[in-house]
This record gives structure tokens, C-alpha cells and sequence, in this order.
């Protein structure tokens, strides 16, 4: 065969190849171009419905935060009790500090461990207030010695002027309480007793209830919160 016509038919192919070639990657240019626009164009048509659809609300940053901190929680609206007939249980009862004149010494064949307290020696008796409320416990053979003060509780109570208030004293802890109601009465309560009073807050301002064996500090108090103005 004649070179020369082999040589020729090679470059024809050749070229043929690159013209495809070329047909080919132009194809895929204007397809990605084509596709980015409508991309673009769809990108834009739902921004514009979105944007014409929603509005956006004052504090909405403070309504999401708010949402996505109660995941999960539901949220109630609880309607406040309208009744006006209040009824409280009032207990007697005393705290109590238990200590000694000497260092507490760890105990390992104790069946709990409890906070070790330093040597302590009773206050002067002329620093405790008279009136049978407050009462220390001298120091035993051992050096152990009590301070003790009595209280209501609850010791303040709250109600709307013009409920209907009923308490029930409950004779906890102390063997013998008198106690006054400010305006309803005065009674003696025994440990294992419970006596009730009740009455009707017509006026706002504060009641006192009163133990008088154990004062100063067994008081408590009933606040009448006025009724609102129409």
C-alpha cells in the first residue's frame, strides 16, 4: 500500500476523534451551565413564594430559642384554685442541736458516719430570751448537752379577704402548747390533740396565732391579702 495514503486516512481518524471529543465536552459544558441555571431559577421561584408567603414575627428568634429548649415538654396553663374556703394543718414542733464540751472522736463500729463537731461549752444562760421557747439542756455526765427551739408549721399562711379560713393545730412535738388565735380565741393544746378554729378573714392585714408557753419565737402569722378593685 502507498505510504502516503496511510499517513492521510491516520490524520483523518485522528481528527474525527478530536472532533467528537470536542462535541462531547462541549455537550457536558452546556448541560452543566444548563442545569446551574435551573438550579438558580427554581432556587429563585421558591424564595419568592417563601418570601411573599411568610412574614416574619417579632421575636421569633426568642420563640424558636424558647422551643427548642422544651423539646419534648409540653406546655399547660393551670388555672388557680377560685375557692374561698382555705383550710391549713398547723404542726407544733421543736428543732433540736445536739452537741458536747468535748471533740467528737470518729466511731469505725458505727453504723453511719455522722459530721464530727468540735469541743463546745454552752453560752451563758442570760443570752437566752425568756419565755420557755428557746431552752438549753445543761451538760450530763458525759458532756453532752441540747439547745432546743420550738415553732409553728407551717409559720405564716396566706388568704384572700373574705375566705373562710380553717386550721387544724396539730399537737406534734411538746407536751403542752396555750395557744390564741388573734380575734377567735385562745385554747390549750396537749401532744396527740388537734383543734380547730376556723373563721372569716373579712379584713386584710395580719393574724397572729400564739403559743404563749413557748415564746418569743413560737408565732405565726395569717396574712389577708385585700380583695382586688374592680
Amino acid at each position: 500500500m502507498n505510504p502516503k495514503k496511510i499517513i492521510d486516512s491516520k490524520q483523518a481518524q485522528l481528527m474525527a476523534v478530536i472532533i467528537i471529543a470536542a462535541s462531547v465536552v462541549g455537550a457536558m459544558i452546556i448541560g452543566i451551565n444548563h442545569s446551574q441555571n435551573l438550579q438558580k431559577a427554581m432556587a429563585q421561584e421558591v424564595y419568592q413564594s417563601a418570601k411573599s408567603t411568610t412574614t416574619e414575627t417579632p421575636n421569633e428568634y426568642k420563640a424558636a430559642s424558647a422551643g427548642s429548649s422544651m423539646t419534648g415538654a409540653a406546655v399547660k396553663i393551670v388555672n388557680p384554685n377560685q375557692t374561698t374556703n382555705k383550710e391549713f394543718w398547723i404542726n407544733t414542733v421543736h428543732f433540736d442541736g445536739m452537741t458536747n464540751i468535748n471533740a467528737a472522736v470518729k466511731c469505725d463500729t458505727c453504723p453511719q458516719n455522722t459530721p464530727l463537731h468540735p469541743a463546745e461549752q454552752p453560752p451563758v444562760n442570760s443570752t437566752i430570751p425568756n419565755g420557755g421557747g428557746i431552752k438549753i439542756t445543761e451538760p450530763n455526765k458525759a458532756g453532752a448537752w441540747d439547745f432546743r427551739s420550738f415553732t409553728f408549721a407551717p409559720n405564716q399562711i396566706v388568704v384572700n379577704q373574705g375566705d373562710k379560713v380553717t386550721l387544724h393545730f396539730i399537737g406534734v412535738q411538746g407536751a403542752h402548747h396555750v395557744i390564741t388565735v388573734d380575734g377567735v380565741g385562745n385554747f390549750q393544746l396537749m401532744r396527740g390533740q388537734i383543734n380547730t378554729v376556723s373563721f372569716v378573714a373579712n379584713n386584710p392585714g395580719i393574724i397572729n396565732y400564739v403559743c404563749h408557753v413557748h415564746l418569743p419565737n413560737m408565732v405565726g402569722q395569717i396574712l389577708v391579702l385585700p380583695t382586688a378593685k374592680v
